[in-house]
């Protein structure tokens, strides 16, 4: 195990801190993915237009943007996967190791460090893949069609003070999961029926809540967002704009619908990995 590692508390911080330079490469590497992403909606529009005027020109810069996103993604998955598999066993052999935490908790907390692993490997490009994206869709919007990129914004910042007031519950809710977790191994180990039909029903409740706020969150966002789109659609039709601009307009919106609706899951994720990551360490 790593020297840092063991210098370091295992929390979303922590981990960050450890292996800092590894986490940014392959968060660099999803970011130019992502960019270039971005791109493509308006190079379609140009190569629409192209198209209709019997042109090609916008056909050979879609293939480069392809190939080259097709490198990049592909690099960047081959790495992904050495990183965070040193990551996970650096975690795990310390809390095995861990002989003042009793065994049972030290069992559960394995687990535990898969899905905090989990949260850097999956949900954390994720989470910044959908920044990026809701970025972007921004920056296009308002340079394509400013009144669309108005609007669009202050949607997206209605969404986020949703999130922001949410944060608090989602925690707390991760937090009582968590502790019904770690009594898992001394339930079974009891072997009474009471205890394991009231462990069960515990994890059953704390679940359906925190989907429940989830499920909330996702339908206040969809909400918005399909106000957004109409409207937008409107206002993009009556603008005067050609084929392809208007194409590479409603694609943005769909992109950044997408992105948004992404966020309530992605943010319940990081605000559980944080509950995770202290609790592994001995702050929680």
């Amino acid at each position: 195990m790593s020297e840092q590692l063991t210098n370091s508390r295992p929390t979303v911080h922590g981990i960050w801190k450890t292996y800092q330079i590894k986490i940014i490469i392959t968060m660099g590497l999803l970011s130019i993915e992502r960019a270039l992403g971005i791109i493509v909606p308006f190079v379609l529009g140009v190569a629409i237009n192209d198209l209709i005027a019997s042109e090609l020109r916008g056909i050979w810069y879609l293939v480069v943007l392809e190939l080259s996103r097709l490198a990049i993604g592909t690099g960047r998955r081959l790495y992904d996967t050495r990183v965070y598999a040193r990551i996970y066993t650096d975690i795990a052999d310390r809390t095995a190791r861990n002989t003042e935490t009793p065994m049972s908790r030290r069992a559960a907390r394995l687990g535990l460090a898969r899905e905090l692993v989990d949260f850097f490997e999956w949900e954390l490009p994720e989470l910044l893949a959908a920044f990026i994206g809701m970025i972007g869709a921004f920056g296009m919007l308002i340079y394509m069609l400013p009144t669309v990129g108005g609007l669009s914004i202050i949607v997206g910042s209605a969404i986020g003070i949703v999130f922001i007031i949410s944060r608090k519950r989602m925690f707390s809710l991760n937090k009582v999961l968590n502790n019904e977790l770690e009594r898992q191994v001394t339930m079974l180990e009891s072997g009474r029926e009471f205890a394991r039909n009231r462990h069960l029903r515990r994890l059953a409740k704390w679940r359906i809540h925190l989907s429940d706020l989830e499920a909330t969150n996702f339908a206040i966002a969809e909400l918005f967002l399909g106000s957004l789109i109409i409207g937008s659609v409107i206002i993009t039709v009556r603008a005067g704009l050609s084929v392809g601009e208007i194409f590479a307009v409603i694609t943005y919106l769909i992109s950044l619908a997408e992105s948004l609706l992404v966020l309530p899951w992605t943010y319940q994720q990081s605000i559980r990995a944080q509950e995770i990551g202290g609790r592994i360490a001995g702050t929680q």
